[in-house]
């Protein structure tokens, strides 16, 4: 799980952990909005939403980005 979180270059990536993180906060938001009868707003919700989804573009788009070695 340790691998999951590191950049090519072997450190701790900041936006997998967001990533990762916005992506628990839409699936408790879903849970909680269908079984715990609370009310997600939906700007709530889809600004989370895109934060997942920018993250995971910028994170694919990394693997195809060519790298600086010196």
């Amino acid at each position: 799980m340790n691998g999951f979180f590191q950049d090519n270059d072997g450190h701790l990536s900041s936006k997998r952990l967001v990533t990762f993180i916005s992506s628990i906060l839409i699936c408790v938001g879903f849970l909680a909005n269908l079984f715990g009868g609370y009310n997600v707003e939906q700007f709530i919700f889809e600004g989370v939403m895109y934060i997942t989804i920018a993250g995971l573009g910028v994170s694919g788009a990394e693997k195809f980005a060519v790298s600086k070695t010196s």
